[in-house]
């Protein structure tokens, strides 16, 4: 299995490579055909391989057209706005967590941790949908550029 994980990230990462915004939009059934598995484990090498941690944001869309989008987060900014998946960014608590995450990895300290959320969630009662989403995605890339926390 640890053959066809690591094609299956390969893969991914060579798509993000490519790709000039720095995400890709891609569907799980059709990677997993693509590899010759089942979608659970391209499930599984996003969760392992491509987590806040390693740089990355993976946002999921779930239903019969549902697609997942993976974002470098230390790519450039899009020169163009990206479509945003409609209403199903991470949920707050898995925006929170990665916030936690950036903190643990000393991208900032907890007092600055504490500001950030707070700033976080009176722009989320502000902002909504796609404008959300993709506010927090360029904000995490920022955070990750260095942004001034260190």
């Amino acid at each position: 299995m640890g053959s066809l994980v690591s094609a299956i990230e390969a893969y991914l990462k060579e798509l993000l490579r490519r790709s000039p915004q720095g995400w890709v939009v891609i569907r799980r059934k059709e990677i997993a055909e693509k590899f010759a598995c089942v979608p659970s484990q391209i499930t599984y090498v996003l969760n392992t391989r491509f987590d806040i941690s390693q740089g990355y944001l993976v946002e999921s869309r779930r239903g019969g057209s549902g697609c997942i989008r993976i974002c470098r987060l230390d790519a450039a900014a899009p020169s163009r706005r990206p479509n945003a998946i409609s209403g199903n960014g991470p949920p707050g608590r898995h925006f929170q967590g990665a916030l936690r995450t950036l903190a643990q990895k000393g991208f900032f300290t907890e007092r600055e941790l504490a500001l950030l959320n707070t700033v976080f969630r009176a722009l989320e009662m502000s902002v909504s949908g796609d404008d959300w989403n993709y506010l927090k995605l360029q904000i995490l890339r920022e955070l990750m550029a260095g942004g001034g926390f260190e």
